[in-house]
């Protein structure tokens, strides 16, 4: 990757991670479960943070990302709390997204074979890919059950195929 076009990520990269905090810091009714006295993201940002960071669609609303974390906080699952503590002992008081992202790589590294990384991995598949904004970006149609099936809406007629030689 040539130099420019790498500068040029990082810094598409900064500006989607800040939209992602501001919009997270405008959602109040969200979960602030902090422990007293600490700074830092509340269980719901530090969450959404983690799942963008292992998913990461600029082009999602980051109240996709907040409903990732909703859905995991909901469940009361004792593995999300135990790996909130882990990432919280990793990167300290320090919101997530302001930690570097070479150390948030490395954090995710070291927990990828532990049950919350595999908690959080399938509560953000579930929600982000069962989401209409998830379908419109990847190009997928939805359910075709609910329209008659894929028969009659257009499966033939694939262009992007080489056609058929006898």
């Amino acid at each position: 990757m040539s130099m420019p076009s790498l500068r040029r990520r990082r810094m598409l990269l900064a500006i989607s991670q800040l939209a992602l905090a501001a919009s997270l810091a405008a959602c109040g009714n969200a979960d602030k479960t902090v422990a007293p006295g600490a700074t830092g993201d509340s269980d719901l940002e530090l969450l959404a943070s983690v799942a963008y960071d292992l998913f990461p669609y600029p082009g999602l609303q980051a109240d996709l990302y907040v409903q990732v974390s909703e859905h995991l906080l909901k469940a009361g699952n004792p593995v999300i709390t135990a790996g909130l503590q882990q990432l919280r002992t990793a990167v300290g008081a320090v919101a997530w997204k302001q930690v570097d992202e070479a150390k948030r790589l490395a954090v995710l590294t070291e927990l990828q074979t532990s049950a919350f990384f595999a908690a959080l991995r399938a509560g953000a598949l579930e929600v982000l890919y069962r989401s209409p904004e998830m379908f419109d970006l990847v190009g997928y149609g939805g359910s075709a059950i609910e329209k008659g099936g894929y028969i009659n809406r257009g499966f033939a007629d694939i262009d992007w195929l080489p056609a058929a030689t006898k």
